[in-house]
C-alpha cells in the first residue's frame, strides 16, 4: 500500500510540474493564422508551458497547450496535433515538430505582448510560405 501511495504522489508531482505555466509567456494567448491573402483561417487560444516537448528538430522545445480552436479548414494548420515552441534571440517559433521532416512553423519576433510573423512548412525539400500569423496576450 505504501508503494502505491508513493507512486501516486510522484505521478501527481510530475503532473503538476509539467503543467507549470511559462514565466516568459504567462497566461492565455490568442493566435490567429492567416492564409497568403491575410484572411484568418484559424483562431486558437493557447497557453505556453515549461514542460519539455518531444521534437525531431534540435533545440529546446516546450509544450504549447491548445485551450480552444476555431478553424475554417482543418488541414490548413494542425491545431489538433501536438505543438511546441521555443524562444531564441528574441524570436518565437511555434510548430508541429513531432512529424519529422514535415515541420509546420509560425515564426516571428517577440515584442512585448505580441508577435507577428510568417507561417511556413520546412522539410527536406526546403521551406514553403503558407501564410501569416498574429499572437497577442489575452486580456
Amino acid at each position: 500500500m505504501k508503494i502505491l501511495l508513493r507512486i501516486a504522489f510522484v505521478a501527481a508531482s510530475l503532473g503538476a510540474a509539467s503543467a507549470a505555466p511559462c514565466s516568459e509567456l504567462p497566461g492565455k494567448w490568442m493566435l490567429s493564422i492567416e492564409n497568403p491573402g491575410h484572411h484568418a483561417v484559424a483562431t486558437v487560444a493557447v497557453e505556453f508551458t515549461d514542460e519539455v516537448a518531444p521534437s525531431c528538430m534540435g533545440g529546446k522545445w516546450k509544450v504549447v497547450k491548445v485551450v480552444s480552436a476555431t478553424t475554417g479548414d482543418k488541414t490548413f494548420f494542425p491545431v489538433s496535433d501536438p505543438l511546441s515552441y521555443r524562444i531564441e534571440n528574441g524570436q518565437l517559433t511555434i510548430g508541429r515538430n513531432e512529424v519529422c521532416d514535415a515541420y509546420l512553423w509560425l515564426q516571428g519576433p517577440l515584442v512585448g505582448t505580441s508577435v507577428q510573423g510568417s507561417y511556413f512548412s520546412l522539410g527536406l525539400g526546403g521551406s514553403s510560405p503558407l501564410g501569416y500569423f498574429t499572437l497577442r496576450q489575452a486580456r
